[in-house]
């Protein structure tokens, strides 16, 4: 049971069921409504009826329905004044509707639409008592065959039955889609566990592997000293780094952040953020631009810090996938209400295959791709973007490098 609900193949149970409940329903509805329509057009005809043979008066028989008439004890009085011979039907007839007589003798009415052996397959039953000088003397009916019932609950069936066969075909369609992209999502967290597992691993090693060997005085140089140190220090940093980025990202996919907004100078935000990378763009050899139009953004409504760590995030992965003499653009441009920054980079693109998953928790290219980072942050970029009612998108094509967009909402308009 548990393996079945994991699997959430209990979605197809639960339309299946609405599919069925559907059915009954309609069965349902076509039947009750029949019947009311049927009530209005016999019962007034019947009701006449019955005050003729409490007269003891007689009615032409005709073949548009059938008409039968009891005493209080079981016995059929005579209705036609033509009438026939008894016959083999007759008597199941009779025996049908003496089921029904203790309710009319009561003083109810039946209405039941239902198989008469020896009459139709599907009809329609109409009964009500026989009054007379205010006392029941007995119960007369009206039987017609039910044929427009029959052909509105055939037309039923054979709609329904259609709309379930493609129902299911677009269920399962549904459903490959679904536990394709659940195996792939279950694939990538392994992956991310897998890679994250290593990220740890890798600076707690060489941190462990250090502080033995100076554990135990097998370096004596003390210039050698102080580099051990030295990269102790770094990796405990980076370690430090990943575990941040880590707690940032649950608290922020637990919505346990409020971000305040306020009115932000763009211009100054994309000054802030782009000025740590001017100074690594000439130790890199890269070329690094900020244009015009970015320079001259309108102010926009949201939180400063944020969308500077968000730029920041996008920033630091352009440069690293930007090869030397590259080329890296903060651009931008304003659309109605939005204003929108694009940062793109001349390095190599991101594949059809990781672009629908490059914001996931779970993305491996995003952690491979990021080795001296903690690999998650696209991942936090989408979380801030997304609480800070914006858009994060990115645009790539193969090898002619990546844009990666933001919208904020403009302070004024």
């Amino acid at each position: 049971m548990k393996r079945l609900f994991s699997s959430k193949l209990w979605i197809a149970f639960v339309i299946l069921a609405i599919f069925i409940s559907g059915q009954l329903l309609g069965a349902f509805a076509i039947k009750h409504y029949f019947i009311q329509s049927k009530i209005e057009e016999l019962q007034p005809p019947l009701t006449l009826i019955g005050e003729e043979v409490a007269k003891g008066d007689k009615i032409s028989r005709t073949d548009d329905f059938l008409v039968k008439a009891f005493d209080v004890h079981g016995k059929e009085m005579g209705v036609y004044s033509d009438e026939k011979v008894p016959t083999s039907d007759d008597a199941k007839v009779n025996k049908k509707l003496a089921s029904y007589l203790p309710k009319i003798i009561s003083g109810k009415m039946a209405v039941e639409i239902h198989e008469v052996p020896g009459y139709s397959k599907r009809a329609i039953i109409i009964g009500q008592p026989i009054v007379q000088d205010g006392k029941v003397t007995g119960g007369i009916f009206l039987l017609k065959e039910a044929r427009a019932y029959q052909a509105a609950l055939d037309g039923f069936y054979l709609v329904f039955f259609v709309t379930l066969a493609i129902g299911t075909i677009i269920i399962l369609a549904f459903l490959t889609v679904f536990i394709k992209e659940k195996n792939e999502l279950e694939q990538m967290r392994k992956d991310y566990v897998a890679n994250i597992s290593h990220e740890l691993k890798t600076p707690l090693s060489s941190i462990k592997a250090l502080t033995e060997t100076l554990a135990d005085h097998v370096v004596t140089d003390p210039q050698k000293i102080d580099q051990y140190y030295s990269i102790i220090l770094r990796e405990s940093a980076r370690l430090e780094k990943l575990i941040a980025d880590l707690l940032e990202l649950s608290r922020l996919q637990h919505k346990k952040v409020a971000f305040d907004k306020s009115v932000v100078d763009t211009k100054e935000v994309i000054k802030e953020a782009a000025e740590p990378f001017v100074i690594l763009a000439d130790e890199l050899d890269l070329h690094f631009q900020i244009t015009e139009r970015a320079k001259n953004l309108p102010e926009t409504y949201s939180n400063k810090d944020r969308i500077v760590q968000v730029l920041t995030i996008l920033l630091d992965n352009a440069f690293k996938f930007t090869p030397e003499q590259g080329k890296v653009v903060i651009d931008a441009k304003t659309t109605g209400r939005k204003a929108e920054i694009l940062v793109s980079d001349n390095g190599r693109g991101i594949s059809n295959d990781i672009l629908s998953h490059i914001f996931g928790r779970f993305n491996k290219e995003d952690l491979s791709h990021t080795s001296s980072g903690s690999g998650l942050g696209l991942s936090i970029a989408y979380e801030i973007m997304e609480q800070l009612g914006e858009k994060i998108k990115v645009e790539s094509k193969g090898e002619s490098g990546t844009t990666f967009i933001i919208t904020l909402r403009r302070a004024s308009y």
